[in-house]
């Protein structure tokens, strides 16, 4: 059996051959191209950071000695205004001093203190804390509390509770009540903890 096929079957057969061939390009060579070449310009950004962290290496290698010096120098500059850390005792009396010069600056009398020993803070620092009990006006309270902030070594107030001495319900008829104020403070410092050495 013979196919006769008419020019016009053929002309289709033909053009349905090249629709398929330009199909099978499209889809096997050009497209999986075109994705290639999206990928790599979405990489681009990336290999630019890259590109200027090998830079600013390459420019700080001989600047590595100075970098050490200039962070040991900020480091030390910042160890002084800890408390000295190495004998826990002398570092309570160095915080009471501290306390007692401010109190001192305002005319307080401190009534009662407690000193707790250096707890673990974490892996490098101590705390000592110093309990206060006293009644002062509210300028001697916030001058005292100002004095602490300023204090040339890093003291924090922990915990704080005022109360007036005198709960008033109404305004006093005659004479004057009391302007105190009692306060409980908890002032903590932290201490470097020893390094221990690994032998």
């Amino acid at each position: 059996m013979k196919f006769n096929i008419r020019e016009r079957d053929r002309r289709a057969i033909l053009l349905l051959g090249g629709a398929a061939i330009i199909y099978a390009a499209l889809s096997f060579g050009v497209f999986p191209a075109f994705d290639r070449l999206k990928e790599a310009s979405s990489r681009v950004s990336e290999k630019q950071d890259q590109l200027k962290k090998y830079r600013r290496a390459v420019i700080r290698k001989g600047n590595y000695t100075q970098l050490l010096e200039q962070a040991r120098k900020n480091m030390a500059e910042a160890e002084t205004r800890f408390i000295r850390g190495d004998n826990p005792t002398l570092a309570s009396v160095e915080l009471q001093s501290i306390v007692e010069q401010a109190a001192k600056k305002v005319g307080l009398d401190l009534n009662q203190r407690t000193v707790s020993p250096a707890r673990k803070k974490d892996d490098s620092f101590n705390e000592i804390t110093m309990t206060l009990a006293l009644e002062a006006t509210p300028s001697q309270i916030f001058g005292f509390l100002a004095e602490i902030r300023n204090a040339p070594k890093f003291v924090i107030i922990r915990n704080a509770q005022i109360a007036p001495t005198q709960v008033l319900t109404e305004a006093p008829k005659k004479g004057d009540f009391m302007k105190t104020i009692r306060a409980n403070l908890t002032i903590g410092a932290l201490i470097p903890a020893p390094v221990r050495k690994s032998g």
